[in-house]
């Protein structure tokens, strides 16, 4: 059966088609010619080696950190108001280290120790002679060892005494007095600033340590430097400064330096108190 002739409007429209696809096929071909060759002209990126420094990370936006705060002291850095009762001119009233607050327990000439009083003792170094109440030796063993690791060696020279040898040391003392002219009760008076009665020394307490020597030299010594700027820290304060002789009762004693607990001592310290300022008893 003979095929019918394909019209000619339908040749020139497939003709029309196959021109288009041509064009379209000619112009993909050039466009990938053109960046083939854009690639070989451009110069090859640099690959990182050990001597060829890497290309920089791209910077990361800044961030804000919040700000911290160390953790508040959980101990006190004043006492309460009336801790220990205020003793008037001519008073004297007993009082014995026990309770929260033994470390700040008064002793002096108007605050004394029961006669039968005792501490529990411990050696203030191991393989020293003087001893200390048994709660503050470790706090002195603990300075020593700090001291001794920059040079200073802190002797302890005299730590407890017992009441029966203070009653001695005072008596000695009110005699050398009245020996130089003095009446007795001007004697008795006089001597306590110096060497306080039976029942009256920290040391029968032992809540004190003499360090080095029981000398005025002491206050130019290495040592001494060292405690002043250190001592806080474990819980000792000079207690008898100079200039405080008015408030302690006391002569000035660089040497003797009592156990008051960290936190009483570093505010003693910031703030130039004694410990009868510090306990508000004046």
């Amino acid at each position: 059966m003979a095929k019918k002739p394909i019209p000619k409007r339908v040749m020139r429209a497939r003709l029309l088609c196959a021109g288009v696809l041509l064009c379209l096929l000619a112009s993909t071909a050039v466009g990938y010619a053109v960046t083939e060759q854009r690639k070989a002209a451009a110069p090859a990126e640099p690959v990182p080696t050990a001597t060829s420094p890497a290309a920089p990370a791209a910077e990361m936006p800044e961030t804000t950190v919040p700000e911290t705060t160390a953790p508040a002291e959980t101990e006190p850095a004043t006492v309460p108001e009336g801790l220990f009762p205020r003793a008037g001119a001519d008073e004297v009233l007993t009082v014995t280290p026990e309770g929260d607050n033994w470390a700040l327990t008064p002793v002096g000439y108007r605050y004394r120790l029961p006669a039968d009083y005792v501490p529990e003792l411990a050696a203030a170094v191991e393989g020293a002679d003087e001893q200390l109440d048994a709660r503050v030796a470790p706090a002195y063993a603990e300075m020593y060892a700090a001291a001794k690791a920059e040079g200073c060696t802190l002797t302890p020279y005299a730590g407890y005494v017992t009441q029966a040898r203070q009653a001695e040391r005072y008596a000695s003392r009110v005699q050398t007095l009245v020996a130089a002219g003095q009446d007795e009760a001007s004697a008795k008076l006089a001597a306590a600033k110096r060497v306080e009665p039976a029942g009256a020394s920290e040391h029968n307490a032992g809540l004190a340590m003499d360090v080095g020597s029981a000398s005025a030299d002491f206050v130019n010594t290495a040592e001494y430097a060292w405690l002043a700027a250190h001592a806080w820290e474990y819980g000792f304060v000079e207690r008898y400064p100079a200039g405080k002789t008015d408030v302690t009762g006391m002569e000035a004693e660089p040497w003797h330096w009592r156990y008051v607990g960290k936190a009483a001592a570093r505010a003693m310290h910031e703030s130039g108190q004694c410990l009868e300022e510090y306990l508000g008893l004046i």
